[in-house]
């Protein structure tokens, strides 16, 4: 295991949880100080505390600084800790400590002390506004998505330190805002804001590129691909070529594609040649489309479903899944993401 020489302390209750849990799956010893969270549905505490090892003390007692004297990082949450807690004190008594604040927004900016849940976070970002269907409302993703980016760029920030520590022996106190977390992962948005002073809109199964859009998730015989129209001459040449194969490339078998721009070609045209596309493809399984995409490069992709997670067998050659105990059952959760190897 990659982190196994490494000792944590996790402070989170809730924001922050799963920044441990991610170096615990390195192999990182971490301690959860605490009972475990009660906000969370049994799924997510289990996501937020596997691999750790859970420690009921209170944050007031002594024992708890003499365990933090020697450890190499510490998590800390949104949560109001004891005077003994606070970072100068804990640098004073650990100046090899890597102290992380996994927090909703920044601990000095304008919304510090506001009241902030996932959902919130998510429409905030911004990631709201371009999530679902044009004409409906605003969707967000499923689970508690800024709550899982804040604990991925804790568990960053921590290794970043890490890193910065083995040249000159010192710690350092990192802050990680949920919510600027959330904004990041909204990557596109903001930049077309800076550069063309563009708000995003919800496009549904379409992306928009130049004057038009294209369809970009489709059904076939067991599932849905992922694929689209594009300006890429040689995939387009060989998707048609594979449907004339099947005797079904209709209208498509005629486009000159060095003579067109897909960007700039009308909707309505497009509505047309997706129709043909759809037809194709409900002929032919995600095991079939994904064979033909890497053997003619044409593009595709297939959509995993969680039974197809469940079953790959190259996560199962990499011993991707552990068995955990989640409110009396036994299910399947991620285990370590890397693993050392010995030739």
């Amino acid at each position: 295991m990659m982190l196994q020489h490494l000792r944590v302390i996790d402070l989170t209750s809730d924001l922050g949880g799963y920044a441990g849990a991610l170096l615990a799956r390195l192999g990182a010893d971490v301690v959860h100080i605490g009972r475990s969270p009660t906000t969370l549905d049994p799924g997510e505490i289990e996501m937020a505390t596997h691999g750790k090892r859970v420690l009921d003390m209170a944050l007031d007692d002594p024992a708890l600084i003499a365990l933090i004297a020697d450890v190499d990082i510490l998590f800390r949450g949104d949560e109001r800790l004891p005077v003994a807690l606070a970072p100068e004190a804990l640098a004073a008594l650990n100046p090899a400590l890597i102290d992380v604040a996994i927090l909703p927004f920044d601990s000095d900016g304008p919304n510090a002390d506001r009241p902030a849940t996932d959902l919130t976070l998510m429409a905030r970002s911004g990631l709201m506004t371009i999530i679902g269907d044009p004409d409906r409302p605003p969707l967000t993703l499923p689970g508690r998505q800024a709550w899982a980016l804040a604990g991925i760029q804790g568990a960053i920030a921590a290794l970043t330190a890490l890193n910065a520590r083995a040249a000159d022996g010192l710690g350092q106190m990192a802050s990680v805002s949920a919510y600027r977390s959330a904004v990041l992962a909204n990557y596109r948005e903001p930049l077309m804001w800076d550069w063309a002073g563009r708000v995003g809109n919800r496009t549904g199964n379409l992306l928009v590129r130049g004057k038009s859009g294209v369809r970009q998730v489709w059904e076939c015989a067991d599932g849905y691909v992922t694929w689209a129209f594009v300006d890429n001459q040689p995939m387009m040449r060989a998707v048609v070529a594979r449907m004339a194969a099947d005797g079904m490339a209709g209208a498509l078998g005629e486009v000159d594609w060095d003579a067109i721009l897909v960007a700039d070609t009308p909707r309505e045209t497009l509505i047309g040649w997706e129709e043909l596309v759809l037809a194709w493809l409900a002929t032919k399984t995600k095991a079939e489309l994904t064979e033909l995409s890497n053997r003619h490069g044409i593009g595709l992709s297939a959509i995993s479903s969680v039974e197809d997670v469940l079953a790959s067998e190259h996560l199962a050659a990499r011993s991707l899944w552990q068995d955990a105990d989640v409110a009396g059952k036994t299910v399947r959760v991620p285990g370590p993401i890397f693993r050392e190897t010995t030739s």
